[in-house]
């Protein structure tokens, strides 16, 4: 089966690359011209110079291609409304443009678990749930990521290209470069704290058996139009992922609580600061960051179960350890020049 993978350069496009190759599939990865390809070329990936943000670089990349897996985006906390909306919105937008006049016959839509509102995410979600419609102030990767799914829904139900979604929860794993990463390095700081009591449910799955979902789910007879929730059935609260982070880096978990509405307050301030200074510079802190840790994350994975026959095989702690291993063995790689 010819695939094509966007994002593979990423966290999980990359993952996604290992499964489809170990499935025997042929991969075809868009990458930019700027992109590091140092892991996918010894896999064998068929790379292809392209940008979803540039409409003219995608049929060439999507001739002969029968499935797509989407999982580029603009993956941050922080950076001007335009940028989100250049790469996930419109980006999105393009590729189901480019797919529908390839004739492509699967779509892979990677959304995520922020499309949910808060309040319910506090009580549990499933697939059914409703998406969240009000966004704060900057709040600008959850407001993409719901227009992006909104748009892929739309493309199938008007019969432009068969779409399936997932929608991971906290992924975590091997060449994790920004979440697992800061995470450890905000508890190598003074700042050190959990945020409110740390007994917040947080749904933590590893992007390896994420990727086995995708896979799953674009290749299914029963998928397209479906949408799955991707996360492990563990109960992992905030405390359990700080100190297993900590434990694997060789850190002292925190010794010290912050309340919510105190790192709310602070994060506006230092989004502001940072506002003031331009969008190059990276706030110590972000309202999305306290979110992402310091709400109750309860969701419900039975859809995929059932349906598919998924289940995530790797538990938070496994994950954490692969993550900081690899950290490891990046840092101690030689650098060419």
């Amino acid at each position: 089966m010819q695939t094509l993978v966007t994002g593979a350069t990423g966290f999980l496009g990359s993952h996604i690359t290992d499964r489809l190759i170990e499935r025997g599939d042929s991969v075809r990865a868009l990458v930019r011209a700027t992109s590091d390809t140092s892991y996918l070329e010894p896999l064998g990936a068929e790379l292809v110079t392209g940008d979803i943000t540039e409409p003219g670089s995608l049929p060439a990349a999507l001739a002969g291609v029968e499935v797509v897996y989407h999982a580029a985006a603009n993956v941050s906390d922080w950076g001007p409304w335009s940028e989100f909306k250049r790469i996930t919105v419109d980006g999105t937008r393009n590729m189901l443009r480019a797919a529908a006049d390839a004739g492509v016959s699967r779509f892979l839509h990677v959304s995520s678990d922020a499309v949910y509102r808060f309040d319910d995410l506090a009580r549990g979600v499933d697939e059914s749930t409703r998406l969240e419609t009000r966004f704060g102030p900057l709040d600008y990767y959850r407001r993409a990521k719901t227009a992006a799914e909104k748009i892929a829904r739309r493309a199938h139900e008007r019969g432009r290209v068969p779409v399936t979604i997932v929608r991971p929860a906290l992924i975590l794993g091997e060449r994790d470069a920004s979440m697992l990463p800061g995470l450890v390095t905000f508890l190598k700081s003074s700042l050190a704290a959990y945020m409110g009591k740390g007994r917040n449910r947080l749904p933590c799955v590893y992007a390896g058996d994420v990727a086995d979902l995708c896979v799953r789910a674009a290749t299914s007879e029963g998928a397209p139009g479906e949408t799955y929730n991707a996360v492990n059935e563990e109960h992992i609260t905030q405390r359990d992922l700080f100190d297993a982070a900590a434990e694997s880096a060789g850190v002292d978990p925190p010794r010290r609580s912050v309340p919510l509405r105190l790192l709310y307050a602070i994060a506006a301030g230092s989004e502001a600061v940072a506002r003031l200074r331009g969008w190059s510079h990276h706030p110590d802190l972000t309202r999305f960051a306290v979110n992402l840790m310091g709400v109750d994350y309860i969701e419900d994975n039975s859809k995929a179960r059932t349906e598919l026959g998924w289940r995530a095989e790797v538990g938070m702690r496994e994950a954490v350890r692969r993550s900081v291993e690899w950290a490891h063995e990046r840092k101690r790689e030689p650098v060419s020049g």
